[in-house]
């Protein structure tokens, strides 16, 4: 066949690159599932810093297990990251060093092959009864994989950025601030406990009238 008669093909989604782009193939996972150790080097960090709002990245790691369900069609990750990071501290502006480590879940599926039960049962519910489309659970709902793949970085990267600290504050804050409302709140009434109030303390005294 001439080049001018060859046929075009249709144009496929690509997997777009993260800051750290870790792509895998679904069909490289054998049925008993696999696992996979991932540790970022120095550019993937410095890269996920600015991503993250941070002021360092210092170290990332992750341990992710993968399986396959549904006829190899829908697949299950769960994972542990730990992480490195440094912060500003909202007070003092002072750079705030901790470790965060958390353990995650998530779901991808083929959806040209595959569209799970859970989640036609309630579109054609909704399509019945007139009503939106109810939020479900991860599982119910998975993300697409795109081309037969899954950027297992971007994974991490998005479940990571939910685990950082949005307030972080150095030992020094408390100090800088002035005697807190929060602090004050908590201080107890003269006369009164720690205890939680009984509603129907009030009814304690109460008599009928005659």
């Amino acid at each position: 066949m001439s080049p001018r008669m060859q046929l075009k093909q249709p144009n496929k989604m690509s997997l777009p690159q993260s800051e750290w782009f870790y792509p895998f193939h679904v069909e490289n996972i054998p049925s008993a599932g696999k696992t996979v150790k991932m540790v970022a080097e120095e550019p993937y960090l410095k890269a996920m810093t600015e991503r993250l709002g941070i002021l360092e990245l210092k170290s990332l790691a992750a341990e992710l297990r993968l399986t396959l369900q549904n006829g190899g069609h829908i697949l299950n990750i769960t994972g542990h990251l730990r992480a490195e990071v440094v912060q500003e501290c909202v007070v003092t502006l002072q750079p705030v060093q901790s470790v965060i480590e958390d353990d995650f879940e998530a779901w991808y599926a083929d959806h040209d092959k595959a569209i799970p039960f859970n989640r036609a049962k309630h579109h054609m519910k909704a399509i019945e009864e007139g009503d939106e489309m109810p939020i479900l659970e991860e599982k119910d709902d998975p993300e697409a994989l795109i081309d037969g793949q899954v950027d297992l970085g971007e994974v991490v990267i998005q479940f990571l950025s939910l685990s950082v600290n949005p307030y972080p504050r150095a030992e020094e804050a408390a100090d800088c601030l002035a005697p807190s409302t929060e602090a004050e709140v908590a201080k107890p009434v003269v006369g009164t406990s720690n205890l939680r109030p009984n509603p129907f303390s009030a009814l304690k005294n109460w008599r009928p009238k005659d």
